[in-house]
């Protein structure tokens, strides 16, 4: 992505929230009219303005952007457009990305690791190049905010350089009454800079410059003829209240902001009523410094001005003293003058506040908080926060994956018959990553024990047709020998409108063995992939590839897992994920951020049965848990397979109970379920922990004598609470055990 992209990526993320903050100013306005002052009202804009200004703002938990889940999505949007395309195949587009693949599970966790298998991967730079081709539209749309911003800038500049020159031209005023006025004036707003006052031909109504060095200029001969000598001090005073106000400043930092922002609208409407506030916060401070009464002399100095210098061309970056000519400006100016009263200029306490609540409420960014202070999550109490933030996202249901993946993408609306959705998964890359992302849709045939049939659907930004086809070649010829006498041929998809390539792998040297088929196409910018590991006629998969949509609410409610046919574990990221898993195990679990002992939540998943006893039938290896793993803060990763003493890591399960403890207090047996799917029995023994009944196993390996000599110990601990069956299993034995199971019985 080019330079010109970036920047209008920032344009657009920028002019968009700052419109929305606009959009609060403007309703804080309307509600609050009759009893917010003009220079309260104008206040509000700069906060809008230092909006549009800045290139970056903090995050906060209060920030309006989290108030509102549409505005909270603007940085994605963005960045959905920036890397939207819809591209003719070509041998040289960029590469495919690096692919992380979750794998189905069928016994264990590992100390919360999550086990991943890669695909191979091309160079960095060509993946790079791949994630980061954009739209062609927005390569337009880029240059030509540029080119805009280019011109505004350099007639800006253009401008400033002909004042100057203009400036050269006219002479100092030295009329005794007009000094004698300025440096009255100069006492009633206490400016300590010396005022320069000029005069000229060309000027033809009053206004100011100058941000550290002011100057008022004066159309010439103004203050001579009789009439004007009393209205001499309200025009000094008007442009003095500019400078003092630092509105020069502003007026400038205004018009820069225009010249980025000129493709917004909304801007130029936002300038303008900031513009028109900004003239009544003015003669608001005029009448706080020359008094009340003098506010209806003030007003007629003002519709004298306007009858007598009426311009044809006003130049907007000056401070004139006439200010805005529309009817409804000259009226608000004349009513808020009419009704002025001393001290409202002043911010009272309650004005401070609001604007520290604006402020705070738009000058920051949206921000998904991390786990709170909260001693228990409580998923079902509400809140989106993010529990345990990892790049590596497995979903079960498209609604919550569509939300979180890297970039747009359609999936097929009809499946092959016995084909289910199993799981999409995908990395979350760091902006600043090298890597592209990749999204991947596996569909099973299936039944609880079994599974049939295969198809996987992948999906990268960028890649080309030619270049997926070749990393097909090179990955399969790597599969086979000689002896299997692997053919590939290619051929366009013959589908209306699809843009793609059919690949048909034959195995001619092995008798009896099915073609196995490739599709590979492109649209809107998004390259998909899919393989088929079953016997389906083609026809069932071009019917897939025809039936391509975008996700709507028909196939959200496909798109569930609810079953977990040939799965059994699903990871969870945050509280949303949470009260899917609770609806899966059919009540509103909870569980601790962190144990005694220095343990901290580290992960969770939803199961089925065989991660928490051995399944009596197939019904009951149906049945789902909630597992979270803990471990200790200060853990070194790296050397997680020492032999060490003490306990290592802890996983809290818990499901609904059925007849699970009664059997086990009944046998003092607990039965685990092998790698080989055999039967693994450990004796229990009941214990009383805080006054309560526990059932405390005998030290055991997951796998009994499959597994390894080497193989940390296991204990785990048994209870039931209201109907549910509680699991804490300890990798490694320490004193602090029962400490833990007691305060995980003392559910908060």
């Amino acid at each position: 992505m080019s330079v010109a992209e970036t920047l209008f990526g920032w344009f657009a993320l920028s002019t968009l929230t700052a419109s929305l903050a606009a959009v609060l100013v403007m309703a804080v306005q309307h509600v609050l009219r009759r009893r917010i002052s003009a220079r309260l009202r104008y206040a509000l804009w700069l906060i809008v303005l230092a909006r549009l200004m800045l290139p970056v703002v903090p995050e906060s938990p209060v920030s309006l952007f989290n108030m509102m889940p549409e505005a909270a999505d603007i940085k994605k949007a963005v960045s959905g457009l920036l890397f939207s395309q819809d591209e003719p195949a070509t041998e040289a587009e960029n590469s495919k990305q690096n692919t992380l693949i979750q794998p189905h599970y069928t016994t264990k966790e590992h100390d919360g690791n999550i086990p991943q298998t890669f695909l191979p991967q091309d160079s960095p730079k060509r993946a790079a190049a791949a994630d980061t081709e954009s739209h062609p539209a927005v390569r337009v749309l880029s240059v030509v905010w540029l080119a805009g911003t280019a011109v505004f800038l350099t007639y800006h500049f253009v401008y400033l350089l002909r004042m100057k020159r203009k400036h050269k031209n006219i002479s100092p005023v030295s009329e005794p009454v007009v000094l004698n006025v300025v440096e009255e004036c100069r006492g009633l707003f206490s400016i300590k800079r010396r005022v320069s006052v000029y005069s000229g031909r060309w000027v033809r109504s009053p206004y100011i410059t100058g941000i550290r060095r002011p100057a008022v200029y004066l159309p010439e001969g103004f203050g001579r003829e009789p009439e004007d000598a009393a209205r001499l001090k309200h025009v000094i005073a008007h442009e003095l209240a500019h400078y003092k106000r630092k509105d020069t400043a502003w007026n400038m930092l205004g018009s820069l902001v225009l010249a980025v922002h000129w493709m917004n609208p909304f801007a130029w409407l936002i300038m303008r009523r900031m513009k028109a506030d900004r003239e009544l916060a003015c003669d608001a401070c005029v009448l706080e410094a020359l008094g009340e009464t003098e506010a209806v002399a003030y007003g007629m100095t003002i519709i004298s001005f306007l009858k007598r210098y009426s311009l044809r061309e006003s130049q907007p970056q000056l401070l004139y003293f006439k200010g805005l000519t529309g009817e409804k400006d000259i009226v608000r100016r004349i009513r808020m003058i009419q009704s002025y009263k001393k001290g409202s200029y002043k911010f009272s306490m309650l004005a401070i506040l609001l604007m520290l609540l604006i402020g705070t409420l738009t000058l920051t960014n949206g921000k998904v908080t991390e786990a709170d202070g909260a001693e228990w999550v409580h998923a079902e109490r509400g809140g989106n926060e993010v529990l345990f933030p990892e790049n590596f996202r497995e979903y079960d249901n498209l609604e919550k994956a569509a939300r979180m993946a890297p970039f747009p993408f359609k999936v097929p609306a009809k499946l092959p018959e016995g084909y289910h959705f199993d799981a999409v998964t995908f990395d979350l890359k760091p902006y600043t990553s090298s890597a592209g992302s990749e999204i991947r849709f596996d569909f099973l045939k299936s039944n609880e024990t079994t599974t049939f049939g295969h198809i996987s659907l992948n999906m990268t930004r960028g890649s080309g047709l030619q270049e997926a086809y070749e990393r097909i070649a090179v990955s399969e010829k790597g599969n086979y020998d000689e002896k299997a006498g692997l053919v590939i041929e290619k051929e366009p998809i013959a589908l209306p409108g699809v843009n793609g390539l059919k690949i048909t792998l034959r195995r001619t040297g092995w008798k009896g063995q099915p073609e196995q088929y490739y599709y590979v196409w492109k649209d809107q910018g998004v390259t998909y992939q899919m393989k088929c590991l079953d016997r389906l006629p083609s026809s069932d998969l071009e019917t897939m590839i025809s039936s391509m949509k975008s996700p709507d609410a028909e196939l959200n409610h496909r798109y569930e897992n609810n079953d977990y046919h040939g799965k059994t574990i699903n990871y969870l990221f945050d509280t949303d994920d949470i009260r899917r898993a609770q609806k899966l195990i059919g009540y509103d679990a909870a569980f601790p951020r962190r144990l005694p002992g220095g343990f901290i939540a580290t992960g969770s998943y939803v199961s089925r049965k065989v991660n928490f006893n051995y399944p009596e039938n197939q019904a009951d290896s149906m049945r789902k848990l909630l597992a979270v793993t803990y471990n200790r803060k200060d853990q070194d990763k790296t050397n997680k397979e020492k032999k060490t003493s003490g306990i290592k890591s802890v996983k809290f399960t818990q499901m609904l109970n059925g007849q699970m403890y009664g059997d086990m207090k009944k046998g003092n047996t607990v039965s685990f379920e092998r790698i080989d799917g055999e039967r693994h029995q450990v004796k229990l023994q009941p214990i009383l922990v805080g006054g309560r009944e526990v059932l405390r196993s005998d030290k055991y390996k997951v796998d009994g004598p499959l597994s390894s000599p080497n193989e940390t110990d296991l204990v785990s601990y048994f209870w039931l609470d209201e109907g549910v069956c509680y699991q804490a299993q300890f990798t490694g034995q320490g004193p602090e055990e029962q400490k833990i199971v007691q305060y995980l019985m003392e559910r908060k």
